[in-house]
């Protein structure tokens, strides 16, 4: 494009150096190669589950993350010389930072304005005469580049709090590894574990405690953040505990992880909440992401905080214009790396120049970082100009304008054709003590619009892996694993499992059966609807009807005959039942709920257990329409396929699951629900004197059908039919085998220790497994004068009653939290 730097080509036409063998190789797919490769990448990304909140004009969404799969490449030559600007940035904003929470050298001499730092929301009491971890308060940054129609590298900003970018950044790498094999070899690509082992030796360098294998946690602000994915990649790539605030306490001046089987040191802690939000007692009174006690704890050494607190100043807009005299200050020479011009308004002189040509700026609070702020005059109407004028000349300390940059360019496969996008990249470094170490490569965006880059958030914008190439040979580590043989402990999985995580695989257990559940059933009822059989002609279909609407998947009023000539045919209720988002516990609420709870334990779950889940929740992501109604036959199909993942989801949980506490809970959680369902289904069925017809229904409801014809062919009858699904002990899908097993796994639960008997929800679970022991069968199956197995009737009633409140006694002893602490003297 005209006045842009174009990454892959030069003024010539010809590839640049860097950009050769890609095209080469591009140019040797061809284009049905290259809707294939891009294709099966897209494929990945949506089965691992790699994710982004976006934000728009409406708010935050969630949406699958999109991937360029065209990477930038840059030499090594050129970039060792950023390599050199971002080391040498870095060292400066650590200093920076020491000096404003410390002597204020730089306030005093007026190098950076007084106003500038004093009136940031991030320049907080509490941060001042912290100690330094490791010599320095700066552990991770990420500066944000762009290159300007010359060619050279440009600073737009710097993160220095918590900066995301590093689990996509290594998803990115993954994926079009895979895309490009022998390419990514053959170009000698410089990998990024390497600098992955020295963040991890970096943290546990931190340790305060002389032990050699430290636990490090990441601290997340939970599954509603958009960095919840990334927090979660990251806690199992690098090997650390994933927590939130509410799994930590200070006890005794240290950091615990609060477990079912008590309190667990903390070494190290990777934060990535912001600084106002560790700590309600100093710092927010309204911050729930945040441990009581944390900014003490950190005051007296007994934990390493990474980044420290208070770092978040450092990134703060307004000191932007400031640096370059900064560094003249501290260290007597010129910033390598330039920055995009950038002037604070609230200096006089920089008002009247930002005034003087408005539309060559784009403007952002001067205090705030997220790019959705951004304000661009030259896209205003005269009204909304008029009224920023007005703004930047009564508040003008509130405002930073920012020179709009032309960015490069780089090509981008998208619907069968090379585009040019726009670049926005993202360089990362670590810092221990005077040792700076620069990843190679960086997260790129791109976008069809240099706007579209400008918001790290935008929707508009695709990720993109960056090859850093050499001539010649690279470091070919790609594991995390030490060299260096280190003798350890042999341990079994304990008790460290925080109540948060036991509740998420409790109601993933949950969920997964009850979508089973209400799948089996649905599918059993809507096979009947395309059968040769007229469905009123079927005794079977309105007690499965009931049993439906008993599950929560349909309206009760169409178990109801005299109310069904008032609703809409089942021909089209139930396929549409399939997508229907509004019900309470239908099979759509029920998975969606399951792919929540999913994502909110993927760093304790495999990552085929994921995928399984990922899948599962697409079965039921679009519906397939047939001249404006649900189709019956796709919707069967579908319930097929959605059951054959919940089995494999099962079958993993079952044989590559640990035994641990999260497994008991899992189980629990499963063993609860499936003997709920079945008691539900049950009792709208077979309470009532039945035919044939309909214990044929309810067998294959069930998942019992082979199981029964396997002992008695085809005679069916009740007692038999009862037996098996409620009293048979070996029958895995029968209500006593689920209260057998919860038995067995309430049983070595941690207790406190000086309580005294039998806890209530062990006597609970107790009292209905003996219930259904001593329930003889053929009892059961005799019908009462007025028609109705009572017998049958109240020993569901007892199990479709006890089997909630057992799951409540569960969660109120193990599973419920603390409520966030407050501060005692409110906002100060």
């Amino acid at each position: 494009m005209p006045g842009q730097y174009d990454e892959c080509f030069g003024p010539d036409g010809w590839p640049r150096r860097a950009f050769v063998r890609l095209v080469d190789h591009i140019n040797g797919l061809g284009r049905e190669s290259l809707d294939t490769l891009v294709s099966e990448g897209l494929a990945l990304v949506r089965e691992s589950g790699i994710t982004y909140n976006a934000i728009e004009e409406e708010g935050e969404r969630t949406r699958p993350w999109e991937l360029a799969f065209t990477p930038l490449v840059v030499h090594a030559e050129e970039w060792r010389v950023l390599e050199a600007g971002l080391a040498q940035r870095t060292r400066l904003l650590e200093a920076v930072l020491d000096d404003l929470l410390g002597p204020q050298r730089l306030l005093r001499e007026r190098v950076i304005p007084p106003e500038v730092v004093l009136s940031s929301p991030e320049f907080l009491r509490p941060f001042h005469g912290l100690p330094k971890v490791g010599g320095v308060r700066l552990h991770v940054t990420a500066t944000e580049l762009a290159r300007d129609a010359t060619g050279q590298w440009q600073v737009i900003g710097d993160r220095t709090r918590a900066p995301s970018g590093l689990g996509y950044l290594v998803e990115n790498r993954i994926i079009t590894s895979r895309a490009y094999p022998e390419l990514i070899h053959h170009s000698n690509v410089h990998r990024v574990a390497p600098f992955f082992m020295r963040l991890r030796q970096l943290f546990e360098s931190l340790s305060p405690r002389l032990t050699p294998n430290p636990r490090v946690a990441i601290l997340t602000p939970g599954q509603k953040s958009y960095r919840y994915f990334e927090d979660t990649f990251l806690a199992r790539y690098l090997g650390y505990t994933l927590v939130q605030g509410r799994d930590l306490a200070v006890r005794g001046g240290r950091l615990n992880l609060k477990t079912l089987g008590g309190l667990v040191p903390i070494d190290v802690l990777w934060r990535h909440i912001s600084d106002d939000q560790c700590d309600p007692l100093e710092l927010a009174p309204d911050a729930i992401e945040g441990v009581t006690g944390l900014v003490q704890t950190a005051r007296s050494g007994n934990v390493s905080i990474a980044n420290g607190l208070g770092s978040k100043l450092a990134q703060t807009p307004a000191l932007l214009p400031f640096l370059a005299a900064a560094n003249r200050f501290l260290f007597g020479g010129e910033l390598q790396l330039s920055t995009v011009e950038t002037h604070w308004c609230g200096q006089p002189e920089s008002l009247a120049r930002v005034l003087s040509d408005l539309d060559r700026f784009v403007l952002r609070p001067a205090f705030a970082v997220r790019g959705d702020g951004l304000i661009r005059p030259l896209q205003m109407s005269a009204e909304a100009r008029q009224e920023l004028i007005g703004a930047l000349r009564d508040r003008p300390q509130q405002y930073v304008a920012q020179a709009m940059t032309s960015r490069s360019t780089t090509p981008v496969w998208r619907e069968g054709r090379m585009e040019s996008w726009y670049v926005a990249l993202r360089a990362f470094q670590i810092q221990t003590g005077q040792d700076v170490a620069v990843l190679p490569g960086g997260l790129v965006r791109v976008s069809p619009t240099p706007q579209g880059v400008e918001n790290p958030h935008g929707s508009t914008q695709l990720g993109q892996d960056c090859w850093v190439i050499s001539d010649g040979p690279v470091d070919q580590t790609s594991t995390l694993l030490p060299g260096e043989h280190v003798p350890l402990r042999f341990v079994r999985g304990g008790a460290e499992l925080p109540s948060r995580v036991a509740e998420n695989l409790f109601w993933l257990g949950r969920y997964s059966e009850r979508a089973e559940s209400i799948a089996r059933v649905l599918r059993t009822t809507m096979l009947r609807l395309v059968g040769e059989q007229s469905v009123g002609d079927l005794p079977e279909m309105p007690r499965l009807i009931a049993a439906l609407a008993a599950i929560g998947q349909i309206e009760p009023d169409y178990a109801v005959k005299e109310l069904q000539g008032s609703l809409p045919s089942l021909d089209d209720a139930l396929p549409a039942s399939l997508y229907t988002i509004d019900q309470q516990r239908g099979l759509s609420p029920s998975v969606t709920a399951l792919a929540d709870k999913a994502t909110a334990v993927r760093d304790r779950i495999s990552l085929d257990a994921y995928r399984i889940v990922q899948q599962i929740a697409q079965e039921l992501a679009t519906p397939v329409r047939i001249r404006g109604r649900a189709d019956t036959r796709s919707a069967i199909n579908r319930l097929s396929r959605l059951i054959t993942g919940l089995l494999a989801f099962s079958g993993i949980g079952q044989e590559s699951f640990t035994r641990t506490l999260g497994w008991r809970f899992l189980q629990l959680g499963r063993r609860i629900e499936r003997a709920w369902q079945t008691a539900e289904v049950l009792r709208a069925t077979l309470v009532d004197p039945d035919e044939r017809s309909v214990l044929e229904a309810v067998l294959e409801a069930t998942d019992s059908l082979m199981t029964y014809r396997s002992r008695y062919l085809l005679r069916l009858e009740p007692d038999a039919t009862i037996d098996l699904l409620v009293t048979d002990e070996t029958n895995p899908r029968s209500i006593r085998f689920q209260l057998e097993r919860i038995v067995e796994v309430l049983d070595p639960l941690p207790l406190e220790p000086d309580e005294v008997g039998t806890p209530y929800e062990r006597r609970l679970a107790f009292e209905l497994l003996h219930r259904v022991r001593m329930a003889q069968p053929a009892t059961l199956a005799i019908a009462e004068p007025e028609q109705r197995r009572a017998t049958l009737d109240h020993l569901l009633e007892v199990l479709t009653e006890g089997l909630p409140e057992l799951s409540n006694a569960i969660t109120a002893r193990y599973l419920i939290h603390t409520l966030p602490s407050q501060s005692l003297t409110g906002q100060v």
